[in-house]
């Protein structure tokens, strides 16, 4: 039976163990998008401390269009910043992947499935070992899928159709980049708020990802209305229902699960394959090492 520690191989690759950090934000990029030393050490220490796959902030794969903080990989001067990057992770035995962002400001598709695949190639050559798509969180492509935008435009179309732009970047890379690169799917378990994306449409959307070529699928509810009860562990149910129907993909776990023996147990009961952490490792970066202290003095008990 896996835990919070056993290893795992995905597509030719080994984590060391079962915990991600999450893609939030560092509150360390600049406004020049290249990717500084305080950075890189920020990320290092998570690594240092045991994470088994860190999933970076957003990179935007395009110029923005005003002066924002922000970490840039729409220019090969990125590149050295990013490599280094990738062996400070690497040099205590973690995995990283790029999170690739695009702007919600009107980029045509035609354009932005471009954009992705030299955002994914640059990833490679930064020495990533993957990349994520994400329609969970504010973006371009997030609001190609989300019905919460297609209704405000004034059409309507099935989940199956707005995912397509998607499908079709996510298939682009895999016949690009084969088994060199993870292509992971950040998505929503549901939109818990009106008019919002719904579970069975978010199935869909997992089954059709996997095909496509998505190896990792990183489920979440960032999305809901304040009556939502929220406690550890309180995404788990719907998380767990996107992995039933997408079993040949790793499927990520998220929802307060800080405390360590909560962590291991939905590993142990299949529920997650991975587990990802945001505020914990924001604020104790070294939750794995302490983490792994609890759950052996419990085993020894």
């Amino acid at each position: 039976m896996a835990d919070l520690f056993t290893p795992l191989q995905v597509a030719g690759r080994q984590l060391a163990n079962r915990i991600v950090m999450a893609p939030a934000p560092s509150g360390l990029a600049g406004h020049d998008g290249f990717c500084h030393a305080a950075l890189t050490s920020y990320y290092e220490r998570r690594a240092q401390a045991g994470v088994g796959l860190i999933v970076t902030e957003p990179l935007l794969i395009c110029e923005p269009s005003e002066l924002v903080t922000h970490l840039g990989i729409w220019h090969d001067s990125f590149l050295p910043g990013l490599r280094r990057l990738s062996a400070a992770a690497h040099a205590f035995g973690s995995r990283i992947a790029f999170l690739l962002e695009a702007p919600a400001v009107g980029i045509p598709v035609f354009d932005l499935t471009e954009l992705y695949l030299q955002a994914a190639w640059r990833a490679l050559a930064a020495g990533a070992d993957g990349v994520f798509l994400s329609i969970a969180d504010d973006g371009a492509l997030m609001q190609l899928v989300s019905p919460r935008y297609t209704l405000g435009n004034g059409t309507h179309s099935a989940a199956n159709d707005r995912i397509q732009p998607v499908l079709a970047i996510i298939e682009q890379m895999r016949q690009r980049f084969g088994r060199r690169l993870w292509i992971g799917l950040r998505m929503p378990a549901a939109e818990l708020v009106p008019g919002g994306l719904r579970h069975q449409d978010a199935r869909l959307i997992a089954r059709r990802a996997v095909a496509a070529g998505a190896q990792i699928l990183d489920v979440t509810v960032n999305r809901y209305t304040p009556d939502v009860a929220r406690f550890p562990g309180w995404t788990i149910p719907l998380v767990a229902g996107i992995r039933r129907i997408a079993s040949e993909a790793v499927v990520i776990g998220s929802g307060q699960l800080s405390d360590p023996l909560l962590a291991d147990a939905v590993i142990q009961d299949g529920s997650v394959d991975l587990v990802m952490l945001c505020t914990a490792l924001r604020m104790v970066p070294e939750w794995p090492q302490l983490a792994r202290r609890l759950l052996l003095s419990v085993s020894v008990e």
